[in-house]
Parts: structure tokens; C-alpha cells; sequence
């Protein structure tokens, strides 16, 4: 009969369980760092940052608007940019074949919805936008204690316009109708047909902030349409935002405006910037509306950057969303904080969580060559399991 071994006491059991759990302290700290030390890719050591995380242009302004805001710094720097401003609006106008008056300026697009959040705060009214959408506004509405009602979005992340229609009809007074479109963080657009059928039976004292932050890189999609011309058939329900920040690449210069009918901008233009722009900003604005082939190139490399990853994740077989717009969501997988911090080891910055799943990540579109280095990023971690 084969017999048993002692068994050790109480207090031996628990000084040897102490042991046993101080060493795999030791060893899950060494495997951490570790893993730390092994996380970054030879080829990203000491290699250049990626910043893809904020949806900027890394192709940067262009070199004429560069120019512009140095000179204009170095001319009149010191002064009020009054006579800056009325001409710059004129030639905006022009741009747009709109009347002055109907601009609403803001340093970014951000100050534009700020001033249209505290006008409707001005009317009591209630704030409804789809979710995960752009959350400035909602961050200014909440901020003026406005009620807002977050309709989710439905299958492949497309805007529950059904839903959002429901609850716009169930409130009374003002109702601000949040509609980022193409939308951030998704990517994907509204169908003009559909939204335009929404907008044209909409009840006046629904006010629709249609913010069109990447409409330069939606316009070619036939089922895409500005709401611009809505506004020139004179909806006065209707309001635009732009940015200079995305095909021009002047994020850092804090350019945006709104166009709406004169009616209705005279509303909200008390609550906005007005006269409260930058004189070096209206210069490379001003010098960005004259350069068409930089205009171009943007575009044209915005289009190469999204064919190279789309193409590899294609290869990978990551689900992403069709994006009419310079950034991408897209599965990875895993948790997106893991993830984030892989990245973040081989000095690449991707998005944020910004949906409820936590497997899928927005990364914004580099150069062409930031691209390719993104994507031998990608193909390595799924090397790794990391994807």
C-alpha cells in the first residue's frame, strides 16, 4: 500500500502559501516588464511618433497659408483684426455664393456650436443626437442645462433616423437635432434623400445643426449632399458648420464658421465670436480658399492613405466601417486598453474608446507613408495576437 507523505501544519501550509505567492509577485512583475521591453517592434525602435488619434491632416497647411499667417503676424500681429474679418467674410461668402451675413465665425467649429447651444439654451429647448456621435455639443448643451436625448445608433453604426424622429416629435418647444454628418466617430454618412425628407417635414421649431466637418472628403459620394442647399432654399431651421482643421490641416489655427439664413444667423451670431478671430488664422484661411492644388493633394493623399489601410485590413480580416471621412473605426479584437497601450509603447496614438463595444478603435489617416508604417504596425501585432 503506498502511504502518504506528512502533511505540514497549519501555520507551515500558510508561511509556504506566503512564499509561493510572494514568488509569483516577483515573477508576474518580471514578466511585466518583460513583456514591457519585448512590446515594441524592432522597426519602431527609436523610429518617429504616429499621431493618429485626433483626426488631424498630417500633410500639414499649405505652404502658402504658412506663409500667410507669418506674414500677417509680422505685418499687423498687433492689431485688432477687425478689417481682417469684414474682408475675409466677403470672400468666404463669395466662396460659398452666400451672403456675408449669413456666416457665423468661431475660433474652430467647436465655438460655433458652443454659440448654438447657449441660442438654444436662450429657448429651453431639448437636444437630441444620435450616440456615439462628435460630444462637443453635448458637453455645451449639458453645460447650459439643457436636456439631451442620446438616440443609439443602429446596425453598422448607421443613424437611427426613425428613432431620432420619434423623440424629436415627442418633445414640445425648441428642439436641437444634432446631426454630424459624415458623423465622427463612425465615419459613414446620412443618405441626402433620406435626411433632406426628414428636414423638408420637420416642424419649424425643430432646429437642425448639421456639422460638416469632413464634407470636402464626402462630396464625391453621390449619396452625400451639403446642407447647404437647403439653407439657400431658405430653411431657416437649418444651420451648417465647417472647419478649416481637416482638408486644410489648420487644426491649430482655430478656424471654423457656421452658415445659416441671415434670419436665423442673426440669432445665434450674440452668442459667437464675431470680430474674436486671429489675424494669423484669417490669413492662411484666406491664402487655404486660393490654393486649389493643395486642396487637391489633400484629398487625393487623404483617398491613398484610407486605400493602404483599408487594404490591410481587408488583409487581417478587421471589420471597419465604410468612411467617407480622414479617420477609420475598425475591430481590433482585443480590449481597447490594451491595445491603446501597445500602440502607445511603439509611439503610435490611435483613438480613444468611443463606443460601447470595446473592441473597436477610430485611428485617423496619416500621410501615405504613415499609413504603410501603421498598417507593418498592425500585420505585427496580429503576429503577436495583439489583433
Amino acid at each position: 500500500m503506498k502511504t502518504l507523505g506528512m502533511q505540514p501544519s497549519r501555520r507551515q501550509f500558510i508561511q509556504q502559501l506566503g512564499l509561493g505567492v510572494a514568488w509569483l509577485g516577483l515573477a508576474t512583475n518580471a514578466s511585466l516588464v518583460f513583456a514591457n521591453r519585448t512590446a515594441i517592434l524592432p522597426f519602431r525602435q527609436n523610429a518617429a511618433s504616429l499621431w493618429l488619434h485626433y483626426n488631424e491632416n498630417s500633410l500639414g497647411m499649405s505652404p502658402n497659408a504658412l506663409s500667410a499667417a507669418k506674414y500677417a503676424i509680422e505685418r499687423y500681429g498687433n492689431r485688432y483684426p477687425s478689417a481682417s474679418v469684414d474682408e475675409f467674410k466677403v470672400k468666404l461668402a463669395d466662396h460659398h455664393q452666400v451672403k456675408p451675413e449669413q456666416l457665423i465665425f468661431g475660433n474652430g467649429s467647436t465655438e460655433v456650436l458652443r454659440a448654438i447651444a447657449t441660442y438654444s439654451a436662450q429657448q429651453n429647448a431639448t437636444m437630441i443626437e444620435p450616440s456615439p456621435t462628435f460630444g462637443a455639443l453635448k458637453g455645451y448643451c449639458k453645460s447650459e442645462n439643457l436636456n439631451v436625448i442620446q438616440v443609439p445608433v443602429g446596425q453598422n453604426f448607421e443613424m437611427n433616423i426613425a428613432a431620432m424622429k420619434k423623440r424629436a416629435m415627442a418633445q414640445t418647444g425648441l428642439v436641437l437635432i444634432n446631426i454630424c454628418n459624415p458623423n465622427n466617430p463612425t465615419g459613414n454618412i446620412i443618405d441626402f434623400t433620406t435626411m433632406f425628407d426628414w428636414i423638408n417635414n420637420a416642424p419649424e421649431t425643430h432646429l437642425f445643426l448639421l456639422d460638416e466637418a469632413y464634407f470636402d472628403y464626402a462630396q464625391a459620394n453621390a449619396r452625400y449632399k451639403s446642407g447647404l442647399d437647403l439653407i439657400n432654399q431658405g430653411k431657416d431651421n437649418v444651420v451648417i458648420s465647417r472647419t478649416f482643421s481637416k482638408v486644410h490641416g489648420m487644426a491649430g489655427m482655430r478656424m471654423g464658421y457656421g452658415i445659416a439664413t441671415v434670419k436665423t444667423a442673426n440669432k445665434i451670431k450674440p452668442f459667437a465670436a464675431g470680430f474674436n478671430l486671429s489675424a494669423a488664422g484669417i490669413a492662411a484661411a484666406s491664402a487655404a480658399l486660393d490654393d486649389k492644388l493643395f486642396y487637391k493633394k489633400s484629398i487625393e493623399y487623404n483617398q491613398l492613405s484610407k486605400s493602404i489601410l483599408v487594404d490591410t485590413l481587408n488583409e487581417l480580416e478587421l471589420e471597419y466601417v465604410p468612411s467617407d471621412t480622414n479617420f477609420i473605426l475598425h475591430r481590433i479584437g482585443s480590449p481597447l486598453a490594451d491595445y491603446a497601450e501597445h500602440m502607445q509603447q511603439n509611439g503610435v496614438r490611435v483613438g480613444r474608446k468611443m463606443t460601447l463595444d470595446d473592441r473597436w478603435n477610430r485611428v485617423s489617416l496619416g500621410t501615405p507613408d504613415e499609413m504603410k508604417m501603421f498598417s507593418q504596425t498592425l500585420k505585427a501585432f496580429r503576429q503577436k495576437g495583439w489583433v
